[in-house]
């Protein structure tokens, strides 16, 4: 699966395969300090339902933010991004 739009039709037991590298990932970058404040973010657009069991699948251990792209639109990954870099959605530019 390499294009985002497919990303998007993954559900929690097909995330095993986005944990081995085939996702386009976009802007991520990983070592930023608020892995935290990016889940929070990250489980408020999806519910805790859907939040608990991606998070709980071998690719949400190995690799939260690949986890985190198969279900957030894209306007959604950049905030993910953002709050993963600076903590929090201020200073984000609205369009």
């Amino acid at each position: 699966m390499s294009a985002q739009k497919d990303m998007h039709s993954l559900n929690p037991d097909q995330l095993d395969s986005v944990s081995g590298g085939t996702v386009t990932l976009g802007v991520y970058k990983s070592g930023f300090a608020y892995k935290q404040e990016s889940l929070e973010f990250f489980r408020s657009c999806v519910g805790d339902a859907v939040y608990s069991r991606a998070m709980n699948s071998e690719a949400g251990h190995a690799h939260h933010y690949a986890v985190a792209r198969a279900f957030l639109s894209q306007s959604d990954w950049e905030k993910f991004c953002w709050i993963e870099q600076f903590g929090s959605l201020d200073g984000f530019p609205e369009d």
